[in-house]
Parts: structure tokens; C-alpha cells; sequence
């Protein structure tokens, strides 16, 4: 007598092919899932940090200019300019308050720039900022100042 087995046939086969194509599709689709968010990631954070530079360098310029027209001092109420942006120089403002020069637009930013005077001594502070727009929520700001 011939003993056969009706436990395994070729149609059950197909179950089990099927839950493993499901389980290899699902770790794909999860691997895949994983290297997206982390590529989104790195390109926001690398787009935050452009705008940082975008600001800083910003900052950097105002101070610059101000630095050069307090040391090149054109005299008081006189045309100095920066940035295609000009303004009258009076680093000592009437009432002794700071001075501000006009918001200017640099390199794709923007800066504001306070200069300060109390005898010999000057402070200027610079905020660069990556847009104008102050509505803006993606709005970065970096400052720089300096005594002397």
C-alpha cells in the first residue's frame, strides 16, 4: 500500500509566497520611507543653514560699512553709501541718542545698523537678517557689534 500525503500540495504553496512578498515589499517600503525622511531632513537643514550665512554675512557687511565711514568720516550731513543705499552721516545726532543708518539691502538680506558715541568712545551693533519681510516666519537674524 502507497502512502501519500494530502498535508502539502502545490496550491497551499501560494499562501506562503504571498506572505513573503508581502513582508519583503513591507521592509522596502519601510527602508524607503526612512531614506526619505532623512533626506528631507538634510535638505531643510541645509536650507536653514544657507539662510544663516545669508544673515551673518549681512551683519558682517553693515558693520563693515559703518566701521569705514566712522574711520573715513565724510563730515556731518554728508552723503556716505553703501550697498547702492545712500544716507546722510551724522554719527553724533542731535539729543546724543544713537544713530541709526537706513535698513539696507545686501547679498539677499538685510541689515540694520545703530551706531553709538559717548565721547571718543563708539559702538556700533549690526542685525543682519536673511529677508526683509518681518512677517516672515523662516526670518533669521545674526548681530555683530564692536567697541573701540
Amino acid at each position: 500500500m502507497k502512502h501519500t500525503s494530502s498535508h502539502y500540495t502545490p496550491s497551499s504553496r501560494r499562501g506562503v509566497v504571498l506572505l513573503i512578498a508581502v513582508l519583503v515589499g513591507g521592509v522596502a517600503l519601510a527602508v524607503g520611507l526612512g531614506i526619505y525622511q532623512r533626506t528631507y531632513k538634510e535638505l531643510y537643514f541645509a536650507s536653514f543653514w544657507k539662510q544663516t550665512q545669508v544673515a551673518f554675512v549681512a551683519a558682517d557687511a553693515g558693520l563693515g560699512c559703518a566701521l569705514y565711514w566712522d574711520l573715513h568720516n565724510p563730515g556731518p550731513g554728508l552723503d556716505a553709501s553703501c550697498f547702492d543705499t545712500s544716507f546722510a552721516w551724522t554719527p553724533n545726532p542731535p539729543g546724543g541718542g544713537p544713530w541709526l543708518i537706513p535698513q539696507m539691502t545686501v547679498f539677499g538680506g538685510c541689515v540694520n545698523i545703530t551706531v553709538t558715541k559717548v565721547g571718543l568712545k563708539t559702538h556700533i551693533d549690526t542685525r543682519g537678517n536673511n529677508t526683509c519681510d518681518v512677517t516672515n516666519p523662516r526670518r533669521i537674524e545674526r548681530g555683530l557689534s564692536i567697541d573701540y
